[in-house]
């Protein structure tokens, strides 16, 4: 008889962001640095889900953000690119953008190349509550 084995998703416990996609069993099996967050997962460590809890993702972002403030390859975009982007990832993950977490964004433009990435909205803004606050008071009306 043959077990059929299921594949999951791998989430960092640190920052609950998606490691690896269709793992089987535990992992890693050696630890691992997840590539987000950059901290150690242990042997086995990894979730099979993401934690609920608010702020769970708050090491990603803090990482994300000191990386993107400090960016020798500042890519540039203008403020109203970068209103826009802020926008268009909201509606495409269906929030609205003053609810859109820099996390999400970055996993989000990842995947999406039209989309400028986390030092261009540094660069034009400072921050990211900034940008974020001025996509969702300068939207327009729908």
């Amino acid at each position: 008889m043959t077990v059929a084995r299921q594949s999951t998703g791998a989430y960092c416990p640190h920052c609950q962001l998606l490691v690896r996609s269709d793992v089987e069993g535990s992992w890693p099996s050696p630890p691992e640095r997840c590539p987000h967050c950059r901290l150690m997962i242990g042997a086995g460590r990894s979730r099979q889900q993401p934690a609920g809890e608010p702020g769970s993702r708050g090491t990603a972002a803090g990482v994300f953000a000191h990386d993107a403030m400090r960016s020798e390859d500042q890519p540039s975009a203008s403020s109203a690119e970068v209103l826009e982007a802020i926008r268009t990832a909201a509606a495409d993950l269906g929030i609205r953008p003053e609810r859109l977490l820099m996390v999400d964004y970055r996993q989000h433009s990842m995947s999406q190349a039209s989309l400028p990435p986390l030092s261009a909205i540094f660069a034009a803004y400072g921050s990211w509550k900034r940008a974020r606050r001025e996509a969702a008071a300068s939207q327009p009306l729908r």
